[in-house]
């Protein structure tokens, strides 16, 4: 699933998205390591990935960070405490993804 999300924001958008990760750490990693736009974290741990947005955040300032919950975006916004640009929940569907985006990075990275 996370390489067909990924495909499609790439197929529609002129952004990158970093490679599909199985946990935080390789995420940070893989941020660090490469040239990308965007870091998606499913929030299937949450914990967790408060500590991963937080430390992308920190690595990688300029990377956006969009979170993915089942909860509903009104219990779960983002904030500078969290380090998620925006939360969104899965029911949410890609099109508002890509909008959300789009809303983030007006520029295209590669104008």
């Amino acid at each position: 699933m996370r390489g067909a999300i990924r495909n499609f924001i790439e197929a529609t958008t002129p952004y990158r998205v970093c490679d599909a990760v199985d946990d935080g750490v390789s995420a940070v990693r893989k941020a660090m390591g490469s040239i990308c736009d965007v870091v998606l974290l499913n929030f299937m741990q949450p914990q967790d990935n408060l500590v991963t947005a937080s430390l992308l955040r920190s690595k990688v300032p300029s990377v956006k960070i969009v979170g993915f919950s089942t909860l509903s975006t009104d219990e779960n916004q983002s904030s500078p405490a969290t380090a998620f640009d925006a939360v969104l929940t899965k029911q949410d569907g890609l099109s508002k993804l890509v909008e959300t985006l789009k809303a983030l990075m007006p520029k295209s990275p590669r104008a």
